[in-house]
């Protein structure tokens, strides 16, 4: 930690400058304003352009965003805050001095991560979206650090990683620079004020590893979501020949967010056109993709000709003997279809095997530079190595050969003199080993696919306790969680916020009169003239017996009382079946909107069951608030 806070104090890290330095240090005073904010954003039209598509992107609303000022309003100080900073960060570090650090392959990836954690997002209502895109641009920001602080020691990192990537990234930076690029992000981000809520998320989502959090929490939700994010962005910068896997992995995580498969095509597709139309804007390469459809049909291509196919192999085949190598060769060409790649010394088949991660490696013992023992052994101590069938080949052939060789890891010797039928004879068992390997693989994609449908049905479980079973409506504890949001979101911007209290009139007399079967069908009209009647951004919930809460974000009190007395045309123009006669259904309504003075959400309630109790001490059938002063 002493080496983080020096590093903090040095100026060696990535930082804001111009605007976005101006509006970090305006946002840090008390007194600050969104109008301050707003006029020093005007003055970089680069930036002004950015928020207004980015608020554009994110909004629900049919009317778009055109002025700098609303775009600042609709996304709050914090929030601006945090894109300017990114989009500094941007276009400042688009090249570098540390030489195996590839800048704009970063810049490309975290822009597309930004835009899948925006339109997931959309979807999945955790959080803002313009703050998902904050927390995607800048999820790997410590690896932009590191190259920044200690250009020349994170090329040896990188160089490292290149030659065994089977460790982690983080464990090859730990082992040189005493840290990692998650732990020196998350100081960055905390100083930046980054929201907590994504702080613990953005520790755990390169880490598959670790235990998952409570399946219907907010803090698996974002894991989830970064993960898929960044598999995206993987995916987006991946050759052909590795999209087909990478899409198919990137669907069966996408079902532990209630993404279906037949809504997969459309999504990706739809970010990776993002991507492109941002990619211009910012000057970050992007790349052209084929359609989701085109890349899947490649797939079920590659899979019917390698199901017809006697299992091709990839096969090695080192020798410093460019004759023997040649006939060896001329051998496995014979009836087969394995693509064979030649070395003519050990160091050039342990580079070759690190590359294309052959099935197969057959290595002369008397190999110039590194023997075939010696690459035996170097090879068995990788992860990738320790799965390639390697067989050994010298022009002796003998028992003490054949001891040497299983010492040193091989899985067979193979005489010089061999002809093509045996050496078919010893590929059989490297050939059984690949079948295993993909009936291991399907396996392994059939037991995440029931994972996952799991994980699907638990959140089914999870949003059906947050669901009123008779109405559909939200209940009481999704109410309070959504009135939560909408509190935060309106402190953070400073819009407005308002609230409904509605209760049906004589309630009790409808059940004791008529039942409770007619009660419950009366409440089920209610809720659907309730939902009707509401805004689309509004949202109405069921909050115990005959009661119901209508939360209305960005609504002034005259707008929340005209919307009240909109609920209450609507109920005097609906007969409801009572019984056996039709009657008209009354309530009375209470409304409050949020004060300077209200310093948490139970307050705004308070109120507006206050001015519920005035509207049915009035004769009810009406709708009060006890704010007469922000009313007039």
């Amino acid at each position: 930690m002493a080496q983080l806070e020096q590093l903090r104090l040095s100026g060696q890290l990535p930082t804001p400058r111009g605007v976005a330095l101006a509006i970090l240090e305006i946002s840090r005073r008390e007194n600050a304003t969104l109008g301050e904010i707003a006029r020093v954003v005007q003055t970089d039209p680069a930036l002004s352009g950015r928020l207004i598509k980015l608020a554009n992107n994110a909004s629900h609303i049919a009317r778009p965003v055109v002025s700098v000022q609303e775009a600042v309003v609709r996304q709050g100080m914090a929030t601006v805050r945090q894109l300017a900073l990114g989009f500094s960060l941007v276009d400042q570090y688009r090249n570098g001095s540390c030489k195996a650090f590839d800048y704009q392959e970063y810049w490309s990836h975290s822009l597309l991560m930004a835009l899948g954690m925006q339109a997931l997002g959309m979807r999945v209502h955790v959080a803002a979206a313009d703050e998902l895109f904050v927390c995607g641009l800048l999820a790997q920001v410590g690896r932009l650090a590191l190259a920044t602080a200690y250009p020349d020691e994170y090329n040896a990192v990188l160089m490292t990683y290149q030659a065994d990537p089977a460790r982690a990234i983080g464990v090859h930076e730990r082992a040189r620079l005493e840290t990692d690029h998650t732990e020196l992000g998350i100081v960055m981000m905390t100083d930046w004020g980054m929201p907590k809520t994504f702080i613990g998320p953005l520790t755990q989502y390169e880490y598959p590893e670790q235990p998952n959090l409570a399946q219907d929490s907010r803090s698996n939700t974002l894991v989830l979501m970064l993960r898929l994010s960044h598999r995206l962005a993987s995916l987006g910068l991946a050759s052909a020949d590795m999209r087909p896997k990478l899409f198919q992995e990137w669907m069966a995580l996408a079902t532990e967010l209630d993404i279906p498969q037949e809504d997969a095509g459309h999504f990706i597709d739809e970010v990776i056109d993002r991507w492109q139309e941002w990619g211009e804007l910012l000057k970050i390469p992007a790349t052209a993709l084929p359609s989701f459809a085109e890349i899947c049909h490649g797939q079920h291509a590659h899979e019917e000709e390698t199901t017809e196919s006697d299992t091709p192999l990839r096969i090695v085949v080192a020798d410093g003997n460019a004759i023997n190598c040649r006939k060896t060769m001329a051998l496995l060409a014979e009836d087969s279809e394995h693509t064979v790649y030649p070395a003519e010394n050990g160091n050039v088949a342990l580079a070759l095997a690190m590359e294309v991660l052959p099935h197969v490696i057959i290595a002369h013992v008397d190999l110039p530079l590194l023997d075939g023992l010696e690459l035996c052994q170097a090879l068995r101590a990788t992860e990738e190595g320790s799965r390639m069938h390697i067989l050994l080949t010298a022009d002796e052939h003998g028992e003490e050969q054949l001891i040497r060789a299983c010492e040193a890891g091989a899985d067979g010797y193979v005489p010089s003199a061999i002809s093509a039928k045996g050496l078919r004879i010893r590929l059989c068992a490297a050939q059984r080993l690949v079948q295993l390997q993909t009936a291991w693989e399907k396996d392994r994609m059939q037991l995440r696919q029931i994972a996952a449908e799991l994980a699907v049905a638990n959140r089914r479980l999870a949003t059906a306790a947050l669901t009123d079973q008779l109405t559909g409506l939200p209940n009481r504890r999704s109410a309070m969680d959504q009135l939560e949001q909408a509190w935060s979101a309106a402190s953070r911007s400073g819009l407005q916020l308002s609230v409904m209290v509605v209760d049906i009139d004589h309630f009790k007399q409808i059940n004791d009169s008529h039942g409770h079967a007619a009660g419950d069908l009366v409440l089920r009209e209610a809720a659907a003239i309730l939902r009707a009647s509401a805004r689309r951004e509004d949202s109405v919930c069921r909050i115990g017996g005959e009661e119901f809460l209508v939360i209305c974000p960005n609504t002034d009190l005259k707008s929340a009382m005209l919307s009240a007395e909109r609920l209450l045309t609507n109920l005097s123009e609906k007969r409801i079946a009572i019984g056996p006669v039709k009657k008209t259904l009354t309530v009375s309504i209470g409304v409050a909107t949020r004060e300077s003075g209200m310093t948490d959400m139970d307050m705004l309630v308070s109120l507006a069951d206050q001015a519920l109790y005035a509207a049915k001490a009035a004769g009810r059938d009406q709708a009060c608030t006890r704010q007469q002063n922000l009313y007039l």
